[in-house]
């Protein structure tokens, strides 16, 4: 497996992308306001009732270890965990993988870890396979 992106995901009822942007110190990636359609391929289907705000680690092409996304997310991580958002529903560090291998090992460092947990921050992993 490779990793194809690392991100920091946010998810609230209440905060503008401005708001979201200043708070992480960085521009989103990726944002869903709350009444996007829950599904791309469905824009007439149920709405999202939260907006989400999505960071990704700008890290050129599939990578078999974390550190370079974890390095590139640091700065980020160590700014959400000095200062607490208030109204956020969910937020996680999101490892993707495509699968291309039989089996996959990363390691988070201990800093990494502590940032996180300040961060408030759950690990979500996601693996794909080629067929989707």
């Amino acid at each position: 497996m490779t990793i194809f992106r690392a991100s920091i995901n946010i998810a609230t009822t209440g905060h503008s992308l401005e708001q979201l942007n200043e708070y992480a110190g960085v521009e989103a990636s990726r944002w869903l306001p709350i009444g996007s359609p829950v599904h791309d391929f469905d824009p007439t289907g149920p709405a999202r009732e939260i907006s989400q705000w999505h960071y990704d680690a700008p890290v050129a092409g599939d990578s078999e270890i974390l550190e370079p996304h974890l390095v590139l997310l640091r700065p980020v991580l160590e700014r959400m965990a000095d200062a607490q958002l208030e109204g956020r529903v969910y937020g996680s560090l999101s490892v993707s993988l495509n699968s291309r291998h039989n089996a996959f090992v990363f390691e988070i460092e201990p800093r990494d870890t502590v940032l996180i947990a300040r961060a408030g921050l759950r690990i979500r992993i996601d693996a794909y396979t080629p067929e989707g």
